[in-house]
């Protein structure tokens, strides 16, 4: 699961979008943007591809707010209202709660990129940002998150850590 240190190190016109916004966004004393800031109207072609997502603290758990359809429909899991704890389990390696608290702690972008496995023996790689923002106020509240799937052209069910979680949760 390799992190970059910079987003020129990334491929993907959309998590560089969201990055240029982010670090527009930050003020003069680089207090992260709030969500407030972003103007959706402005990025509708990331609407598929992004998520907010809240943290709840004591303990520290993230809750997905929205699931953009494009996230939804490659994952073949409408994950919005749902914990990441309940999602994740064994299927895969990618430390996702790490990237949120170092996201939470540090308040900087996490930047990446994953390979995943697939049904088939194949695998898939997609580019992802999660962004810290503040919710009315100081603290980090919500992140604003994007996954760029390039042009996957495998079926959604073809996942295996996706379609398998989702039948778990629905029995």
């Amino acid at each position: 699961m390799p992190l970059r240190n910079s987003v020129d190190e990334l491929a993907s016109d959309k998590v560089k979008s969201l990055h240029d916004w982010w670090r527009a966004a930050l003020d003069g004393a680089g207090r992260i943007p709030d969500r407030r800031d972003f103007d959706p109207t402005r990025f509708a072609r990331l609407l598929p591809n992004l998520i907010i997502a809240e943290v709840e603290r004591d303990p520290f758990r993230i809750r997905y707010r929205l699931v953009g359809t494009k996230v939804a429909d490659v994952l073949n899991i409408d994950f919005t209202g749902r914990y990441l704890d309940e999602l994740i389990d064994g299927a895969t390696d990618t430390p996702w709660q790490d990237y949120f608290v170092t996201a939470f702690e540090q308040r900087v972008p996490i930047l990446g990129e994953i390979t995943e496995r697939t049904l088939s023996g194949g695998t898939f790689i997609f580019e992802f940002g999660i962004f810290p923002v503040t919710a009315g106020g100081a603290a980090v509240g919500q992140f604003l998150c994007i996954e760029d799937y390039f042009d996957f052209n495998l079926t959604s069910a073809e996942l295996i850590p996706w379609s398998l979680r989702d039948a778990k949760l629905s029995a």
